[in-house]
């Protein structure tokens, strides 16, 4: 199994440590660089081409919002992963809009979390797009009107 590169970023030190310990005991990933989540990760996440870009949850919810759109586009082939707690609807909307593919609830315990960055790196994780929930009831309704057109 070749190793995954993992881009970490985030704003609080406590955090990249525990998060890299965490991984020690993770085979196939390598933490390559932790970037400051209050700074454009745009360079490094350019220059280093991982395979998974981990976004704490930074204090300031605009700058993880900024972060994950930039490892989208800077590291387009990653699984962009955030750490996160309690996110409601709206605000899992905006995340997975910006890139994210994947939210991970906090907290949790270190070797769950590497479990589960271990799986979305070797891509068994697969997050289909949310849908907001104004959606179905849209649809819904669409399908009526075609139903009703036919009928008559």
């Amino acid at each position: 199994m070749s190793m995954r590169r993992l881009l970490l970023i985030a704003d609080d030190r406590h955090a990249v440590d525990a998060i890299r310990l965490a991984l020690r005991q993770t085979a196939g990933l390598r933490v390559v660089a932790t970037v400051d989540g209050r700074v454009s990760a745009r360079g490094p996440l350019a220059e280093l081409a991982p395979d998974v870009v981990v976004v704490d949850e930074l204090r300031q919810r605009t700058q993880a919002l900024r972060r994950l759109r930039e490892a989208s586009e800077e590291a387009p082939g990653a699984s962009v992963v955030l750490l996160a707690r309690g996110l409601d609807e709206a605000t899992l909307d905006d995340v997975f809009a910006a890139g994210a593919n994947a939210v991970i609830q906090r907290p949790l315990h270190p070797a769950t979390l590497a479990t589960l960055l271990g799986e979305v790196a070797r891509g068994s994780v697969v997050h289909s797009p949310r849908r907001p929930a104004s959606e179905p009831a849209a649809r819904q309704a669409h399908l009526r009107a075609v139903a009703a057109q036919e009928a008559s």
